[in-house]
């Protein structure tokens, strides 16, 4: 712009060259808060998955290691239909909640490794393992418990012949069929539903979980298909699923330990951590971290406070000191008292003489 201003041009000319660039390029801010809300309900669907996979893993693995106590094992087709027919549909419908249509002060975890995602993933983790734990050895101790052959008939009912085609002298080398199988599969995948719609929330970041509707009709028909086959056992999805009949009254107790561990579980998740823990604790104002203090805490407040370092100490110590480099320049100058600087030089142009063709660029300090 000042070589311009040398050859002579018009003020009204340089002032639009020099502000040309800038009122070109301004952002609309009218869509920030848009952004923010998109952004916070990709975080917190991206945080629901991640949750989401983590127990899936853990359920399967409990439900495995609990079988190879008696040598046993989930069977290819059980391992091929929670994989295919829970997981995958569950996974690809869960992250389709809208953003929520308003844009919310609070703000969600900034990270994987936080108190309220930990808490949340390991009490999860304790439930299913717990309600498992039961049904395996609970089904040990029905009065009808044998130890399952292909002869076995506990249902008593003649019509319904696991073995139509098996003989006394037939052995299964993998020993996939037993009670202890057929429990821990029906209580399982009723554990992978149960953790899908406790995951899934949202608001205040994320539209409710009833209105993604390919969500709810993925759930609603697990549900009523698990249902269908445990209450009304199929021969021939049976023999594909290597699971064997089991009495009416066990089935009763099984639909029994499925509504009790959605109950806890979705207690503890909405009420214990997004109720209580959520809002004293981890929901706690930011400005003490950087070193700012309330004017007039109150005794609550100091008893909230003494809590979340507690549990912060407990689920994830680490240093006081932020690891990011923002987070450790804001903490700096939220103590700095000479910030932000204060102008000290001004910068001004002098009006064009009447007899010369250039400018004067003047600092005042």
């Amino acid at each position: 712009a000042l070589k311009r201003a040398h050859s002579g041009i018009s003020l009204s000319e340089l002032e639009a060259s020099v502000a040309s660039p800038f009122t070109s390029r301004t952002p609309n801010i009218s869509c920030v808060p848009s952004l923010i809300r998109e952004g916070r309900a990709a975080l917190i669907t991206s945080f629901c998955v991640f949750k989401f996979m983590a127990l899936y893993s853990i359920i399967q693995y409990i439900s495995v290691t609990l079988l190879y106590s008696i040598y046993s094992n989930l069977g290819d087709f059980q391992f091929l239909f929670i994989d295919i027919a829970i997981i995958l549909l569950i996974v690809f419908t869960m992250s389709l909640n809208p953003a929520w249509k308003e844009l919310v002060s609070c703000r969600p975890p900034s990270g994987l490794i936080s108190g309220p995602l930990l808490f949340s993933v390991l009490t999860q983790i304790l439930i299913c393992l717990g309600f498992q734990t039961i049904t395996f050895l609970w089904v040990q101790q029905q009065p009808w418990y044998e130890v399952w052959t292909p002869l076995t008939d506990v249902c008593n009912q003649s019509s319904y012949v696991n073995v139509s085609d098996h003989n006394d002298t037939e052995v299964d080398d993998h020993n996939i069929q037993n009670f202890e199988n057929t429990s821990l599969f029906y209580v399982s995948c009723f554990q992978y539903l149960i953790v899908a719609i406790v995951f899934s929330k949202g608001k205040p970041f994320r539209q409710p979980t009833y209105k993604n509707l390919p969500f709810v009709a993925s759930a609603l028909s697990l549900y009523f298909f698990l249902l269908f086959i445990m209450f009304h056992p199929v021969k021939g999805i049976d023999e594909f699923l290597e699971i064997v009949c089991v009495p009416f009254e066990w089935r009763v107790k099984l639909f029994l330990i499925t509504v009790v561990n959605a109950a806890v579980s979705v207690l503890v998740e909405t009420f214990i951590l997004d109720i209580v823990l959520w809002k004293l604790v981890f929901s706690r104002d930011k400005q003490g971290s950087f070193g700012v203090t309330p004017a007039a805490p109150t005794p609550q407040g100091g008893i909230d406070l003494w809590g979340y370092k507690c549990l912060s100490w407990l689920c994830c110590p680490r240093k006081m000191t932020p690891k990011a480099r923002y987070m450790h320049l804001a903490q700096e100058l939220s103590v700095d008292p000479d910030w932000p600087p204060k102008p000290t030089t001004t910068t001004e142009a002098k009006p064009r003489p009447e007899n010369g063709s250039t400018y004067q660029i003047m600092l005042n300090s």
